[in-house]
């Protein structure tokens, strides 16, 4: 489903993300994890071009995103993304952050995407919040939100940017939780993430990224019951004994 080939990604002379080829398949839920500054949210945020790669290519079901002739904002429409900071439009309710895009995008009727938004709400848990203001909401609210609004464009992928980072401990249970319900519904799911019991538990592949290059790709039994990298090891060893 995405296909990766010699990405790189540099600012001036620093090279973010070094030479990365890879593939995901459809209904993959791969984490990425990793210590900061290793390219793990420009590698994501390249997916969909929210950052702009400095070569290589991305393609996504076949498409090359990097092909200017292809319209990005029709690719995007198939890989929402969900951020740190939720990113909700502070001025529109509940309803209207759900419904904006697929009504603009004419993915649906204004009426389906009012049903698609009660169905999602549901789903979410949230459906007594329909008419309620993002300031009006936890962190945790406004994340199952977000993961709602991602998933209201009836995407083939999602792409999760640190999804629990901003909560507080005791929402982090609520946001993983809709995450695990989404895996199980077979949605292609990238995840950067801190969270290694979501890693072990929910992912059928883990990307360790270091140095600006997916250092492992193996499964979370591999990964955590037997890591063969030696960064992979002091990684795990702070992160699971802190």
């Amino acid at each position: 489903m995405i296909k990766i080939e010699n990405l790189y990604k540099n600012y001036g002379n620093l090279t973010v993300l070094n030479d990365i080829s890879t593939e995901v398949k459809k209904g993959e839920v791969i984490a990425i994890i990793g210590p900061s500054g290793g390219g793990k949210s420009t590698f994501l945020r390249c997916i969909n071009r929210l950052e702009e790669p400095t070569s290589g290519t991305i393609k996504i079901n076949g498409i090359d995103i990097m092909d200017k002739k292809n319209d990005i904002n029709k690719i995007r429409q198939k890989v929402s993304m969900v951020f740190q900071h939720f990113n909700l439009f502070a001025n529109k309710n509940v309803l209207e952050n759900l419904t904006l895009a697929p009504i603009k995008a004419g993915i649906y009727t204004p009426k389906e995407a009012h049903d698609k938004a009660d169905e999602l709400l549901a789903k979410v848990g949230l459906s007594d919040k329909k008419y309620a203001f993002p300031h009006k909401l936890s962190g945790g609210q406004k994340q199952r939100i977000a993961i709602a609004r991602a998933l209201a464009m009836n995407p083939d992928v999602i792409l999760f940017d640190e999804p629990t980072s901003a909560l507080d401990p005791e929402m982090i249970g609520e946001v993983l939780t809709i995450m695990q319900d989404v895996a199980r519904d077979g949605l292609t799911m990238l995840v950067v993430t801190h969270e290694m019991g979501f890693a072990r538990n929910v992912a059928n592949r883990i990307f360790f990224m270091d140095g600006g290059k997916i250092a492992v790709d193996d499964s979370p039994k591999n990964v955590f019951s037997n890591p063969s990298n030696e960064r992979l090891k002091e990684f795990l060893n702070k992160v699971l004994n802190h």
